[in-house]
């Protein structure tokens, strides 16, 4: 298939990067600088201090059609792309954003591409325009936005790379509320924090303000069996432990979070249902502060 990877950051690199093994990719980024980079040195990815280099595409702005398109780039950047691809050809278009805003967003975009969402498990940190580091394993699952899943899609990402497994689901929309369950517990807290992920359950003041966290996310997002909930919650803590989550990232280095994608979403949803949420209310506005700051004292 011919591949087009929309966003140069963490999660574009690192898809461009496995699947360019079986495709033909190319990463559409904004600025001509890491295009050209891209294009002249390839795509390094290292995981387990082992480097592989992956020789992909990279152009700036849309052009041309694709078999697929994946769209990378985060909640705050993703209605400039939706823009953009108004006026683009009819074709099949997966969305790997972080929280659940970006539902609301495409549930009244009127466009005539098909459209499907994805959930990333994976972890993972830029290092430079060009250099991804793969710092956690997991899966890639999507499902069909609104329509019937295409078989030969399904087939095509079915058949992927070692450590890249992409898997369709019915249930994407549980998997998202999920994903977001564990973002909510870790991300703002990290990133108010400044600390790895595993220091959330080693430090018993930080694991109880996870735990407010979680029972207010669970109530608004109406879950139940949040023993398992939990139980992941922790899972995903442990086995991402020494990582910097990606809003902790985007703090230290002065760059808009996806607060509005996580805590924002949460609070709208809680505004409508009558829930009180202050935990989640406080680490919103907190956010917002540091965002405002453009902080870089923690480097």
């Amino acid at each position: 298939m011919r591949i087009g990877i929309i966003g140069g950051g963490a999660i574009g690199l690192l898809c461009a990067s496995y699947l360019s093994t079986h495709h033909d990719v190319t990463v559409l980024t904004r600025r001509k600088e890491q295009a050209e980079e891209i294009r002249a040195a390839g795509i390094e990815r290292t995981m387990n201090g082992e480097t592989f280099r992956s020789v992909v595409d990279a152009q700036t702005g849309l052009k041309g059609t694709f078999d697929l398109l994946i769209v990378t780039v985060k909640y705050h950047q993703l209605n400039d792309v939706l823009h953009e691809l108004s006026t683009c050809p009819r074709q099949r278009i997966l969305f790997l954003q972080n929280g659940m805003a970006h539902l609301l967003d495409l549930k009244n975009w009127v466009s005539p591409h098909e459209l499907f969402i994805g959930v990333v498990e994976h972890g993972a940190m830029k290092v430079s325009d060009h250099a991804v580091v793969h710092t956690g394993i997991g899966l890639i699952k999507w499902g069909a936005f609104h329509h019937e899943g295409k078989s030969d899609l399904m087939d095509e990402l079915t058949d992927g790379p070692d450590h890249f497994e992409m898997v369709y689901t019915t249930e994407w929309e549980k998997v998202l509320e999920e994903k977001l369950l564990v973002n909510v517990c870790i991300n703002p807290l990290t990133a108010l924090l400044h600390v790895e992920n595993g220091q959330l359950l080693s430090n018993a003041s930080y694991q109880h303000m996870m735990t407010c966290v979680f029972e207010e996310a669970v109530t608004i997002l109406g879950l139940t069996d949040k023993e398992r909930l939990w139980a992941h919650v922790v899972s995903i803590c442990h086995q991402t432990a020494a990582n910097q989550s990606s809003m902790l990232q985007d703090i230290v280095k002065g760059r808009k979070t996806e607060r509005n994608a996580i805590t924002g979403y949460l609070l709208k949803k809680a505004q409508m249902q009558g829930i009180h949420a202050p935990y989640l209310t406080f680490f919103d506005r907190s956010l917002e502060v540091l965002e405002k700051r453009q902080t870089k004292s923690f480097e």
